[in-house]
């Protein structure tokens, strides 16, 4: 009897797997056609081909679709700033850090798909935005235990905020050129070298 009850249970938490795939995929089209302003969650209910009661057992709103897949990542860039060897520079480490992340999104498409409707939508850009000030608090105080200094010292936050903005930057002109992979490592590499050369522009 157990055996059935775990076969039924099992076969129940596959199809809510399957469904809230379903939901996902049905959205990211939908966005990527029409715009996340324009879609309705009626709209992505009806592609999913579930009801919109439906809808709202898996997601409380639209914008709980974007970065579902992405939400599930693990330890946030702090923790991996910590893990790097401590041979490395604060800037290589932290290149290194960006390297790791961005190539864990654009090694899956689905996240990809996610990231580029987020950053080309201006309500849901803010909404990144203000997810990196979150993780640049936590990369405070990476950077502090880095450089053996108090959190509370300005360095640590003007180290932190640097970094995080030029990896803003850098993702966003990659998104708004195409998000062609070949291209993700050369820009991030140039804004980590921007840094470390006190900002000076390339030139030839």
């Amino acid at each position: 009897m157990k055996q059935v009850v775990d076969a039924a249970q099992g076969l129940r938490e596959r199809k809510k797997v399957r469904t809230r795939e379903a939901i996902i995929d049905a959205a990211l089209d939908l966005f990527e056609r029409q715009g996340f302003d324009a879609t309705t969650i009626e709209d992505i209910a009806d592609a999913a081909e579930v009801s919109p009661r439906t809808f709202f057992r898996y997601f409380d709103s639209k914008v709980d679709l974007v970065m579902a897949r992405h939400g599930a990542k693990g330890p946030g860039i702090g923790a991996r700033l910590m893990a790097r060897p401590e041979s490395e520079g604060i800037l290589d480490a932290m290149r290194e850090v960006m390297r790791t992340e961005l190539v864990e999104v654009v090694g899956e498409p689905s996240v990809l798909r996610e990231l580029q409707v987020m950053l080309t939508t201006p309500t849901l850009r803010n909404l990144a935005r203000e997810h990196l000030y979150e993780e640049e608090a936590e990369l405070v105080s990476a950077v502090a235990g880095r450089l053996g200094i108090d959190e509370s010292d300005l360095t640590a936050h003007v180290t932190a905020g640097v970094i995080a903005s030029a990896a803003w930057i850098a993702v966003n002109r990659w998104i708004a050129q195409g998000a062609d992979p070949d291209r993700l490592q050369p820009m991030l590499d140039h804004a980590f070298a921007l840094l470390a050369g006190g900002l000076q522009p390339r030139t030839g």
